[in-house]
């Protein structure tokens, strides 16, 4: 059994080795990361369209369906701004040199926007379609926005590792 000691973070959570794709797995993890972003983007646009074409839509297609795509949107490129590094700095400051502080209340609220867009979506997708009752079809102009959020989220999750992977592949967080 292990001793405990003082200097030992009780947050330590190990990252398996990625799999051997070789030196270009920072682009592999980049390009996985745009598709998957263009993906629920297109999600979005493909439900708006088809509701733009269709006469006798049950709901009225407004601006509270964009909302939670845009703002889990700025919620990735928050979180996709700070480097891994930063985050791992001893000195909690508001001012000054105390970077690390400053780029963990920035992780923070850019999480917290990814959040709130997916809850958003949800929100919308229960007020809108479940609770008066569409079905069938029309659905899915009420599913689009998750998906569409999940996806970015999925999305920043994967830049975000693969952003901040180590060359030997394997790297471990330790917050403090």
């Amino acid at each position: 059994m292990e001793e405990w000691s003082e200097s030992r973070s009780p947050f330590l959570c190990s990252l398996p080795r990625l799999p051997s794709l070789g030196p270009r797995k920072r682009e592999i993890g980049a390009y996985s990361a745009g598709i998957l972003f263009a993906a629920a983007w297109w999600v979005f646009i493909d439900a708006i369209v088809v509701a733009s074409t269709v006469h006798d839509l049950p709901v009225f297609i407004g601006f509270e369906d964009y909302v939670s795509g845009i703002i889990c949107t700025i919620g990735m490129i928050i979180v996709n701004s700070i480097d891994l590094s930063i985050l791992q700095g001893e000195n909690f400051s508001y001012s000054g040199a105390g970077l690390a502080g400053k780029a963990r209340m920035m992780l923070f609220i850019g999480m917290a926007a990814m959040a709130g867009g997916v809850a958003g979506s949800v929100a919308i997708l229960c007020i809108k379609y479940l609770v008066p009752g569409v079905s069938g079809f029309y659905m899915y102009f009420g599913i689009a926005p998750v998906v569409q959020n999940v996806t970015i989220l999925v999305s920043c999750a994967v830049l975000w590792v693969s952003q901040n992977t180590e060359s030997e592949g394997h790297y471990n967080f330790v917050l403090n």
